[in-house]
């Protein structure tokens, strides 16, 4: 398009819109039925521009200037990406990537991408032995996965366009959504189980672990949910609970571990190391890597641990401390009504569910913190990032949502009272998760129908300007939807609804029973909103949910402990002990408690973590590399002979 074209445009349309309505009014309304439709006025250049498939959408800010725009495409086609640039306005400007699939897998050679073998083992990805590669009924464009081809351009291309995205001249970068594909997705009442490996396919490893996780847990808590009906009907015996429960979280956790790793073996993330791509915010000099040789960015450890212990860690134990004092700042409160207003008045439920809602306030405000801290320390890898923004996290949300509950058990021994405030809080907690969840979809679909008198057609000019009317449309309103930013939020929830479910289980039968009910909404709630509500989140690799796994095996020895402890605080078993034992009654419930843990260390034993098929897979990887180099040397001595 010519510079006087763009300016002519100027007027025809307006601002992209920011709402997620008008986004939703578009795609179930247009956009399946334009989205294999060309415009007839198509000449054959526009024609052949529009065979390959749009992964990645540049969008240039107000500011950019047409010269600006070409230069980054000039840059972008430097390697090889295919480009299409459109300029119809000063608020649209938009630069459409795509690739051949002879260049996809260039790219993922250079990325070693982890791809299956005829042989069935799981090798690095390599260009000049593609035949390798293709397994029965595919062809070479099945090699590289929906999810991966946009990622592979953005890592090609980011590094060289990083002054134009500080600058602000580029506003947003992201891969188009492909509406056939996300009919996978629908609900249907049908369907048993999440399409994991579907969801793999779309969003990446990350998101589709979470799914697995989630799946696995929610499936997982049948067994306490059946064991808290029989438990709240028979009164068992609560050492009887506290056994099931060692047993249940070691067992659930162990057979996740063995389940995330046939996963991260299928898509090829199993052997990951720290020593990964750095993120794209990491800061450096540019040094020869002591492994590859290769120039890349690296910065003293030295001072990032003096950013975590002399500036991180303090600050985390000072919002502890705040938090833990909020908590207990409840019970004084209580104290005072009841003083005043004596133990039948219905004030006596405000300080309590005041808490509560603090809790949910503290945890945004200090997520938003421990961001900011992690950041500062300039982590290499996204999985150590989000290992030590974890570890910041957790310290926090224990004492924020469970320390009054230690309190009110092991310092005030009410039991009644720990009850009643935990299922308070757990009550909150789950109308928060659910407003989050729930409301947002919600509240597109109640606007939907006062979203139709906004929407309106595309000016003719502008249909005449554009190479492809549906890719130009469905970018049009994607660039306005919100940025999907992690999984972090989702697993956070998970975690502290495993705290509430475990930690005090003795005087909480049916909070499992709850969290299986949440559970089965989320995840299909979940799965909608990424389809629905998001931009299309570029994929991301990972082999486990990294720092979660210990947040949950943390809260399962925590809960050992608090569990065993409200054991020993009935009168009938502590009475027992000391009849029993009159001088070592303490010792006998250590005992207890220690013998609670050994059966946990034991199972954890017991069950491997990696499922027998996976380690038999690498080592026969490991096996055929070795034979490979080893028919490489001699080839080439033979080489050197003739």
């Amino acid at each position: 398009m010519s510079q006087a074209q763009a300016t002519g445009a100027f007027s025809l349309l307006g601002k992209r819109p920011q709402s997620i309505i008008e986004n939703q009014i578009y795609r179930r309304q247009r956009s399946l039925e334009l989205i294999n439709a060309l415009p007839k006025e198509l000449d054959d250049d526009k024609q052949n521009e529009t065979n390959h498939k749009t992964y990645v959408v540049i969008v240039f800010s107000e500011k950019a200037k047409l010269q600006q725009c070409q230069d980054v495409e000039k840059i972008i086609q430097q390697f090889n990406v295919l480009t299409t640039l459109e300029v119809l306005s000063k608020t649209e400007k938009y630069l459409y990537l795509s690739a051949t699939t002879d260049n996809l897998l260039r790219f993922a050679d250079e990325s070693e991408l982890i791809k299956k073998t005829v042989t069935g083992s799981m090798q690095k990805f390599n260009y000049h032995s593609v035949e390798d590669f293709l397994l029965s009924g595919m062809t070479a464009n099945d090699i590289v996965r929906y999810c991966e081809a946009p990622v592979l351009i953005k890592d090609a291309i980011k590094p060289s366009l990083l002054s134009y995205i500080r600058n602000g001249v580029i506003e947003d970068l992201f891969p188009l959504h492909d509406y056939e594909y996300l009919e996978k997705f629908s609900f249907n009442w049908r369907r048993r189980s999440l399409p994991i490996e579907e969801i793999r396919n779309y969003f990446g490893s990350s998101i589709s672990l979470y799914f697995g996780f989630t799946l696995f847990y929610t499936k997982a808590l049948i067994f306490p949910s059946l064991f808290g009906l029989v438990q709240y009907y028979y009164s068992f015996n609560l050492s009887l609970v506290s056994s099931f429960y060692v047993i249940w979280t070691t067992i659930f956790l162990e057979l996740w571990k063995r389940k995330c790793a046939g996963y991260s073996y299928r898509w090829g993330t199993i052997e990951m190391t720290s020593l990964d791509k750095p993120r794209t915010a990491y800061k450096g000099e540019l040094k020869p890597d002591p492994i590859t040789g290769k120039l890349t960015l690296q910065y003293p450890m030295r001072y990032t641990y003096l950013q975590m212990y002399c500036i991180s860690y303090p600050v985390v134990f000072l919002c502890v401390t705040a938090a833990a004092y909020f908590a207990l700042y409840q019970f004084q409160i209580e104290a005072e009504v009841l003083n005043d207003f004596g133990a039948e008045s219905w004030l006596l439920y405000v300080p309590c569910i005041v808490q509560s809602v603090l809790i949910s306030i503290f945890s945004w405000a200090y997520e938003k913190l421990a961001t900011f801290l992690t950041e500062l320390e300039n982590h290499r890898t996204r999985s150590q990032y989000d290992r030590h923004r974890v570890n910041k996290l957790m310290i926090f949300e224990i004492v924020n949502n469970f320390f009054s509950l230690f309190y009110i058990a092991f310092v005030l021994h009410e039991l009644k009272q720990l009850k009643y405030q935990l299922m308070m809080q757990l009550l909150i907690f789950q109308l928060v998760c659910i407003a989050q969840e729930v409301g947002i979809p919600l509240l597109a679909v109640v606007k939907q129908k006062f979203a139709k008198f906004m929407q309106k057609e595309i000016d003719e000019a502008i249909k005449h300007q554009v190479s492809d009317l549906a890719r130009y449309e469905q970018c049009f309103f994607e660039s306005g939807l919100d940025k999907y930013q992690s999984t972090y939020e989702d697993y956070l929830q998970m975690c502290i609804q495993f705290g509430y479910v475990v930690l005090f289980a003795a005087v909480a039968p049916f909070a499992a029973l709850g969290a299986l009910v949440n559970n089965i909404f989320a995840m299909h709630i979940d799965l909608f909103k990424l389809c629905n509500i998001f931009k299309r989140p570029f994929a991301r690799r990972t082999k486990n949910i990294g720092a979660w796994q210990s947040a949950f095996e943390l809260l399962s020895v925590m809960a050992i402990l608090s569990n065993c402890g409200i054991l020993y605080l009935q009168p009938n078993i502590k009475n027992f002990f000391v009849n029993l034992f009159p001088n070592t009654s303490d010792i006998s419930f250590v005992l207890f408690e220690h013998l609670l843990l050994g059966l946990k260390f034991v199972i954890h034993k017991a069950i491997h973590e990696r499922p027998r098929w996976v380690r038999i897979a690498l080592l026969k990887a490991d096996y055929e590399s070795s034979q490979a180099y080893k028919n490489i040397k001699k080839l080439k001595s033979q080489v050197k002979i003739d």
